[in-house]
This record gives C-alpha cells, sequence and structure tokens, in this order.
C-alpha cells in the first residue's frame, strides 16, 4: 500500500506519534506522519496519515512502531 491511517481517541497521542515517527528511517524508506486530513472537525485532533511505508510492511508491523 505504501500508506496508511491511525486513529487514537486522545491527541496527545497523535502528537507523540508525530513528534516520534515523522522522518524515521523504515527499511530504504522515510516515512512521513501528519494529522489526516479529516471529512469532520471533530475527528481532527486524533487521526494520523502515514505516508513513505514499505509495499510490503502489514498492520501488525505498523503497530509495532
Amino acid at each position: 500500500l505504501g500508506y496508511g491511517f491511525v486513529n487514537y481517541v486522545e491527541a496527545g497521542d497523535a502528537d507523540r506519534a508525530i513528534g516520534a515517527l515523522n522522518g524515521l528511517k523504515l527499511q530504504t524508506k522515510t516515512i512521513k506522519v501528519s494529522y489526516a486530513r479529516p471529512s469532520s472537525a471533530s475527528i481532527r485532533d486524533a487521526n494520523l496519515y502515514v505516508s513513505g511505508l514499505p509495499k510490503a510492511m502489514g498492520q501488525k508491523e505498523m503497530e509495532q512502531l
């Protein structure tokens, strides 16, 4: 796939994930993590968009990050 979405209940958890993972080198890729562009303002604070993931990476590997 090369990208994914992560949903957090707490905005602080999303902020920490961005700080820890944005720019992380993963295999031969550098991943980008940012807030997703939501269709609803009410979910803006807890959804992240992650790009640059290796295409073979599965959900379990992503959860381990």
